[in-house]
């Protein structure tokens, strides 16, 4: 795994119809199960995501891997709302006992 993860960073990731979605930023591991979870892919087409924002790409759609990456699966265009940044959040963070001082 380790091979395959480092080599990733820096390719170019295309659409399965062949448009060039971004380039591989970085990888997401899943550590307990040892495998490639995600992609974090940057510089993205602008006609494939709005505004060509960064966007998390699930490792299950990638289709094929070499010198490029080819996705077997993307929607025709990603348009971001605001409220999508909140996944990211930690909101639970204040109901958590383990910080409560006491």
């Amino acid at each position: 795994m380790l091979n395959e993860a480092s080599r990733l960073p820096g390719l170019t990731v295309y659409t399965r119809n062949g448009q060039r979605l971004g380039v591989v930023h970085d990888v997401l591991l899943d550590t307990t199960q040892r495998i490639v979870s995600a992609l974090l892919v940057t510089g993205t087409t602008p006609n494939l995501v709005k505004d060509g924002e960064n966007i998390i790409i699930p490792y299950r759609w990638v289709q094929d891997l070499d010198d490029v990456v080819i996705l077997r699966h993307f929607p025709d265009k990603i348009e971001l709302t605001k409220g999508s940044s909140d996944e990211f959040s930690f909101a639970d963070e204040e109901d958590d006992e383990f910080y409560d001082e006491n």
